[in-house]
Order: C-alpha cells, then sequence, then structure tokens
C-alpha cells in the first residue's frame, strides 16, 4: 500500500478502537497523518505508539467549524467519527443513536467537500443489513429491507451516510468510498458492561471470576470477528482501490456461534467456567457473515489474524491496560 506516502491525510475519529490501528499503519505507510477526535474517556493512549509521528486535534465533530478546520490543507479523509455502543444502549437510545451519527457524516462530508477534497472514505456498518439479510452477505442486500431491530437508529443512520456518499460523489466531483465493517475485536475495546462488545463482555466476565458467566440470548445466533487491525488494513485498500459510491464489505465468512466463541476464550484464557445464556435479551442477528467477494476482487484482502491468536493478545492486553 504504497498510495498513501507523502499525502496528507486526516482520520476522524482516530484515537477510537479501530481508527488507532488505521492511524499507526497510514503512518508506517509514510502518510503525513492528522487525527481529528474528541478523546473522549481519555482515549489519547491508544495513540501512544504513533503520538510523536501525527498531528493530533482535540476536537468536538459535531461543530461544523471545527470539521472544516480539519479538513482544510489535506489531501484524503478518512472518516470513522462516530458514536458506537453495545447492543444494550443500542436498543434504549436510538433516537441519539441516529441523529449523533447523522451528525457527525453530515459535517465532516460537506467540510471536506468544501474543502475539495477529492478522496474520502465513509466507514458504514454491517448493521444495515436486514434481518432476514440472506448469509454470507452481500452488499446488494443493502439496498432493501430495514436494519436489524436492535440497532436500527445506528443502522438507519449509516444508511443515509452512504446515500450522501452517493449524493456528494455524483454532485460534488468527490471520490466517496463506502466501507461496510463487520465485528471487530481486539485489544484497545471498551471492556465496561454499558458499551462494551461480545467479546470483551465474556472476557472480563471471565476474568472477573463469574460462574456461571452471565451471556446475553441463546449462544446460537453466530459471527464473524475481524481484528481491529486487519479492518484498518482493509479500509486503507478499500480506499485506495475501490470506486466510489460503491459499498464494500470489510471482514470474512468464517462464522462462529456464540457458545464456541465462548469455548474458544475459555481455552485461551485457561479458564473454564460454567456458560448461563440469558435468553430474556436479545440474540439481535441470527447468523451474521461477509461475502467479500467483491472486496477481494477490488483490493485483494484476506484477514491475517486468528481468532485464537486476536483473543490472546486481547487477553494479555487486558491485564495491563491502561484504562
Amino acid at each position: 500500500m504504497s498510495g498513501w506516502k507523502g499525502k496528507k491525510v486526516l482520520v476522524t475519529g482516530g484515537a477510537g478502537f479501530i481508527g488507532s490501528y488505521l492511524s499507526e499503519l497510514l503512518t508506517e505507510t509514510g502518510a503525513v497523518v492528522t487525527v481529528a477526535d474528541n478523546l473522549a474517556r481519555g482515549s489519547e493512549w491508544r495513540l501512544a505508539g504513533v503520538r510523536k509521528k501525527i498531528k493530533l486535534l482535540k476536537t468536538d465533530l459535531f461543530v461544523p467549524e471545527n470539521c472544516a478546520k480539519a479538513c482544510k490543507g489535506q489531501e484524503a479523509v478518512f472518516n470513522l467519527a462516530a458514536k458506537v455502543t453495545g447492543i444494550e444502549y443500542n436498543r434504549f437510545h436510538m433516537a441519539d443513536m441516529f441523529e449523533s451519527n447523522m451528525k457527525l457524516q453530515m459535517n465532516v462530508l460537506h467540510a471536506a467537500s468544501e474543502c475539495g477534497i477529492k478522496r474520502f472514505l465513509q466507514v458504514s456498518t454491517a448493521c444495515i443489513y436486514p434481518h432476514d439479510a440472506a448469509v454470507p452477505t452481500p452488499e446488494s442486500e443493502g439496498e432493501r429491507g430495514k436494519p436489524e431491530p436492535t440497532n436500527e437508529g445506528y443502522g438507519f443512520a449509516k444508511l443515509m451516510g452512504e446515500r450522501l456518499a452517493h449524493y456528494y460523489t455524483r454532485e460534488a466531483g468527490m471520490e466517496v468510498v463506502i466501507a461496510r465493517p463487520f465485528n471487530a475485536y481486539g485489544a484497545r475495546d471498551h471492556f465496561d458492561e454499558a458499551t462494551s462488545h461480545v467479546i470483551p463482555a465474556i472476557m472480563k466476565r471471565i476474568l472477573d471470576g463469574q460462574d456461571p458467566v452471565v451471556i446475553w440470548g441463546s449462544g446460537d445466533q453466530s459471527r464473524v470477528f475481524v481484528h481491529a487491525r486487519d479492518i484498518a488494513r482493509g479500509m486503507m485498500l478499500a480506499a485506495e482501490k475501490a470506486p466510489p459510491a460503491t459499498p464494500v464489505n470489510i471482514g470474512h465468512d468464517r462464522e462462529i456461534t456464540i457458545k464456541e466463541l465462548f469455548g474458544v476464550i475459555c481455552r485461551v484464557l485457561h479458564k473454564f467456567p460454567k456458560p448461563l445464556y440469558d435468553t430474556t435479551k436479545p440474540d439481535g442477528y441470527p447468523r451474521r457473515a461477509a461475502d467479500v467477494t467483491r472486496l477481494r476482487a477490488i483490493t485483494g484482502f484476506v484477514p491475517s489474524i486468528s481468532l485464537e491468536d486476536g483473543i490472546r493478545e486481547m487477553a494479555e492486553w487486558f491485564q495491563t491496560r491502561p484504562v
């Protein structure tokens, strides 16, 4: 990925979970990286490895003028700025999830257009797909139905962000690439109960000594898990090579049920409590896996980090994490 060497690149949300890996990878390729982030929850620590190599703007991107300042002088933008939480928050705060994510998408896209930036990556989500989507899920499934109910507010916001990508590409001469990442995991993720994803939630409960370990849903629902570093690499390839206004899944099609995932985490941690599946909580999508035919045809991308290795790295990080 030599196309980024010497380019002035803005990463909004670059101190976030996936954003920090992306900022690192861009820096490694020789890009001149600016990170714009509100640094919520003291997230600057995620950038410790590249802090001296990047420009860091602590800023509120809900304010349009701040987006304009961040975009000025840039050659490309990766828009990862988003409000992302866990399923429990998403279920009961759909208005907030919709409004917050719409504002962040609109503000950054508009600012980039005003600043004459041509290449732009709009990060969407696999949550735009309907509950009954075909599995593995091709990008065409995003054109029908509505997002899965537990993530509806967030999913609709991201779907509308994709429409904006189309309009800015068609009307403003921008090249807005659309990335739809599937379930990310890895070190640097959140471990608090209110906002954590499934892997950190289960891992923390095991390491905290729970027995049985409460797991939401039946455990029969399946997911694909993609390390955040792999997702960041896929985003870079998509931004470099994908045609504008064409959504691209970033993930793989190797499904694992939550019951199987629990077993993998236990083996990696060498701890073997019993699971307790709380079926009063929602399963979300019954199955989720990415059809990556388009991604591989355009970029040749294949994830490089196995689930076991990623969980092992995550567990080691958890023991010494700064927050």
